[in-house]
């Protein structure tokens, strides 16, 4: 019997080490951790502040899984949503949920009535990443429907993500190390949208500022990381 459990156990240890490696890979894979983001429009106007909060890190079997409870409020403190997601680590790779990059607009149903459906697929971020790499695409589908009604139905498509190389930004919530990432998103929503994003990502931190410009170049919004602690 004895024999039996060590050999379950001696199992279970290469299961167990790639989402322990996670932990210590990535400073915001911590319970407790907030980050504070604030929404910025094309006039450099405070537009919202979303609040990111890792409530729960669970090991399954190879994989960490960081939940991240969502708070966001409008320019004068009011709250707009509440939202939950997943990041997920295997083996230093983070696979992050397209709910926590795409338009807040999208994720505000508040009706206790309105029924939502995500699909799709995360984003990857491998370790190791160096300038000229390509990554991944991604894509995410969300229906929502009110009681019988279907009242939304729409796909967003990251594309063509790359990373340019390392520069360091500086924002409100202190200096990081990043690495800058290009991609293309397209999505439905009253039209079409196409939109050129410039992404700084940090093992310590995740994203720390993105900037979207719109098909001729100019400015859309920016979005930065003001707050990160506990």
């Amino acid at each position: 019997m004895k024999k039996t459990i060590l050999y379950l156990c001696l199992l279970a240890i290469p299961f167990i080490a790639p989402a322990q490696e996670c932990s210590k890979m990535y400073g915001f894979f911590k319970t407790g951790t907030q980050l504070e983001y604030t929404h910025y429009n094309k006039k450099g106007k405070v537009e919202s502040v979303n609040t990111q909060k890792l409530t729960q890190i669970e090991n399954r079997k190879d994989t960490l899984v960081a939940t991240f409870d969502v708070t966001s409020v409008n320019e004068k403190g009011k709250q707009l949503y509440t939202n939950t997601f997943p990041i997920k680590c295997y083996s230093g790779t983070v696979f992050m949920d397209m709910r926590s990059i795409t338009p807040s607009q999208q994720n505000a149903a508040q009706s206790p009535d309105m029924q939502i459906e995500v699909s799709g697929s995360d984003l990857v971020f491998p370790p190791g990443m160096k300038g000229g790499q390509a990554l991944p695409d991604a894509e995410m589908g969300i229906i929502m429907r009110l009681g019988s009604l279907q009242v939304l139905n729409t796909r967003y498509f990251i594309k063509n993500r790359k990373v340019e190389g390392e520069e360091s930004i500086t924002t409100a919530a202190g200096t990081f190390k990043c690495l800058k990432i290009s991609y293309d998103m397209e999505y439905k929503f009253m039209g079409t949208h196409n939109i050129h994003t410039l992404y700084w990502y940090t093992p310590d931190a995740g994203m720390v500022k993105s900037v979207s410009y719109d098909k001729k170049g100019n400015e859309e919004g920016r979005i930065e990381l003001t707050k990160l602690g506990k």
